[in-house]
């Protein structure tokens, strides 16, 4: 399964790797990755499609506004058909 993580810190694509000036900052993104992938991993184990045999794509996009403190993630879900986006979709919710 490909779970991809796109951290967005004040409108700037960064990773957590490049925040060295702010290890704090830098430390919670790490274990906000890490829990991400941790949950999609568990929430879509096994999961294939029944009719193509493709496991699903997964970005996650995080926004971290350090002004007000808030972290807002959004899931971008890619398969290979319509009803296993469905699926998968219905997993992530659960």
């Amino acid at each position: 399964m490909d779970i991809t993580v796109q951290f967005e810190v004040d409108g700037e694509l960064t990773t957590p790797e490049t925040l060295a000036d702010d290890w704090e900052l830098a430390e919670m993104l790490e274990h906000t990755e890490a829990s991400v992938r941790q949950q999609v991993a568990h929430k879509l184990d096994g999961l294939l499609c029944p009719e193509h045999g493709q496991p699903p794509r997964v970005r996650v996009s995080v926004q971290y506004a350090s002004d007000a403190g808030q972290m807002e993630l959004a899931y971008h879900v890619d398969t290979c058909c319509q009803p296993f986006l469905l699926r998968v979709v219905q997993a992530l919710n659960h």
